[in-house]
């Protein structure tokens, strides 16, 4: 039996983190070498210092692992941060790499700030967890599949055999999201949500008008996996949080899909969105001044939307809970068919959308 599996670990960032130090600490050419898929250059003659779990305060947070390499005087430190799984948390790139974050890492190892040259690596099991943060480099774990990959110690090397073997079986069924998708493979809530997220990239991205974004959301017995198309108009100029809630706004489409199905989850509907700018929940806004106000927005967004959609011939059900204002029914037996059909009615709902943003902003309703 495969030992990562006997001992579900797997997911398991703090258990996987130590693993991979442990292989770092143990064979410098494979340290070096994960370091050159990051493309970052080290000296002959680099000395290696790691740590993980850097604790940075609760403002900043806690980096997965801090690479310190050393060459003469002059020294490189590297953040990596590692993800089995989950999404990046708020702002968690952005804090990592703010210079706050760079100034507590000078000071906690008593180095002074211009001697050090900072890298961010965001190492992902997610092939489309995508850092939030520009200077972080991303690197996907099937980079371990690649190549050699050598460690000494006679139990490390077991151990990284057995975790190329999961990462094989974990990558093999995303190469062809729709036929995995489509057939009895048996796939947990992370590879179909990678699936599902291809698919539908694929599906819109080369509409270069579209923000395309994507994550997750829990609840009561379910775990979503979430895809929101939205426009630069669809969301207001400034924050509510600037210009008040009375006109600000944030309109998007989005797909939910239950990861906790282990069959092949359809899309039964879409829904249309309109949310502050930034999203806060409902229970935050509705003790906000202009609550009233903004809520009477949502009302009229949704009325306008829905007769436009009713006009178009557009399968809608209006909708009147919290922030969401319509629905969009999705027939289709097949995955492909569902993503042709989210497609098709996508491109009929955006047209009323804009519709319905043109009419409000010209009078003067939102921003």
């Amino acid at each position: 039996m495969n030992m990562i599996d006997a001992l579900n670990v797997f997911y398991r960032e703090d258990t996987i983190s130590d693993f991979l130090v442990n292989c770092f600490k143990d064979s410098d050419e494979f340290l070096i070498q994960f370091l050159k898929a990051a493309k970052i250059q080290v000296g002959e003659h680099t000395a290696f210092q790691i740590d993980t779990r850097v604790g940075l305060g609760e403002s900043i947070g806690t980096p997965d692992i801090v690479i310190r390499a050393i060459t003469n005087s002059h020294m490189k430190f590297i953040i990596v941060e590692n993800k089995m799984g989950a999404a990046e948390g708020h702002e968690q790139t952005n804090r990592y790499e703010s210079i706050e974050a760079r100034t507590r890492i000078a000071n906690k190892y008593n180095v002074a700030l211009e001697n050090i040259d900072f890298h961010f690596i965001f190492l992902a099991l997610d092939t489309t967890a995508k850092p939030k943060n520009s200077q972080f480099t991303f690197l996907n774990y099937h980079l371990f599949l690649q190549g050699e990959w050598p460690v000494l110690q006679e139990t490390l090397q077991l151990i990284f055999k057995d975790f190329q073997k999961k990462l094989y079986s974990f990558y093999e069924p995303i190469k062809t999201p729709n036929e995995s998708l489509e057939s009895d493979i048996q796939m947990d809530g992370v590879q179909r949500k990678i699936c599902w997220q291809t698919i539908l990239f694929e599906a819109f991205h080369s509409n270069k008008e579209l923000l395309l974004d994507w994550g997750e959301a829990g609840g009561s017995g379910r775990s979503n996996f979430l895809f929101l198309i939205s426009k630069p108009n669809w969301t207001s100029d400034k924050s509510f949080r600037e210009a008040g809630l009375a006109q600000t706004f944030n309109a998007h489409i989005d797909t939910y899909i239950n990861m906790l199905n282990n069959g092949s989850e359809r899309v039964k509907e879409i829904g249309i969105r309109f949310e502050t700018f930034p999203y806060e929940p409902h229970s935050k806004i509705k003790i906000l001044d202009d609550y009233d106000r903004f809520m009477e927005n949502k009302r009229i967004f949704s009325e306008r939307l829905f007769e436009y959609a009713k006009k178009r011939g557009i399968p809608a059900k209006r909708k009147n809970t919290k922030l969401l204002a319509m629905t969009v029914r999705i027939e289709a037996l097949t995955i492909r068919e569902t993503v042709q059909n989210i497609k098709k009615q996508f491109i009929a709902v955006e047209h009323c959308v804009d519709k319905v943003i043109g009419e409000m902003k010209a009078e003067n309703l939102i921003l």
